[in-house]
């Protein structure tokens, strides 16, 4: 009659050892000790070759640019003008313009570093009036910049090497399908092609800008 309460206890102390805490591994396995879970193998580091780090290293280079940003897959809509210095861009924007006095913004300045757009309408001509329009959506009106596309590029393959106008470039390939075609002397991209996309920059124009052509400034003045 003794060894049931004996038999008892042991099989108490077998459930308290069957319900001990259980670890959940990365790969959603249980085990009672955390390190016997299956090791999971490291993701590849993504790296850049020396050369093309180097390439794009000069784009440090750039203190400001003008350009005309063209959607080359959008053949019907005109190139607007952009012009950046420091942690202002300022914008042209699609706007009538064979209609008189009639736009109420036709320029947007953006701070990049505080993620702000001020709208301003500039000419005499073909505005309600100049001046400041109000703020507007970062987001929805901002445009991607030749040193945009290089942001945060942490992997990519050298294609080719080619010329576009009188201007060496090379063409890179990144990790997510886009073809960078980096001017050779600044590190910048003269051209992005995106699935269907061809998003070009026409008529660069390096560290040339000056303060006031990223500011509000009138034009068309009716003497």
């Amino acid at each position: 009659m003794k060894r049931i309460p004996l038999l008892i206890l042991l099989l108490v102390a077998l459930l308290a050892v069957s319900c001990a805490t259980k670890y959940v591994c990365p790969d959603g396995s249980t085990v009672a000790d955390p390190a016997s879970c299956p090791k999971v193998p490291e993701e590849p580091t993504e790296t850049l070759s020396a050369e093309i780090e180097e390439l794009l290293s000069r784009s440090k280079n750039v203190e400001s640019m003008s350009y005309d940003y063209k959607r080359v897959d959008q053949p019907l809509v005109r190139p607007v003008s952009v012009w950046i210095k420091d942690v202002y861009v300022k914008q042209e924007l699609l706007v009538q313009t064979d209609i008189l006095n009639k736009n109420e913004m036709d320029v947007i300045i953006f701070n990049t570093a505080a993620k702000t757009a001020q709208a301003y309408c500039e000419s005499q001509r073909y505005c309600v009036k100049t001046g400041d329009a109000g703020m507007v959506d970062y987001g929805t009106y901002y445009l991607k910049t030749p040193l945009d596309w290089i942001d945060g590029v942490a992997s990519a393959e050298k294609i080719s090497e080619a010329k576009i106008g009188d201007r060496a470039v090379w063409q890179l390939k990144t990790k997510d399908g886009a073809n960078l075609w980096v001017d050779t002397y600044y590190g910048v991209p003269l051209r992005v092609d995106v699935g269907n996309e061809r998003h070009e920059f026409q008529n660069l124009i390096f560290n040339r800008v000056q303060e006031k052509e990223v500011q509000f400034e009138e034009r068309d003045l009716v003497k």
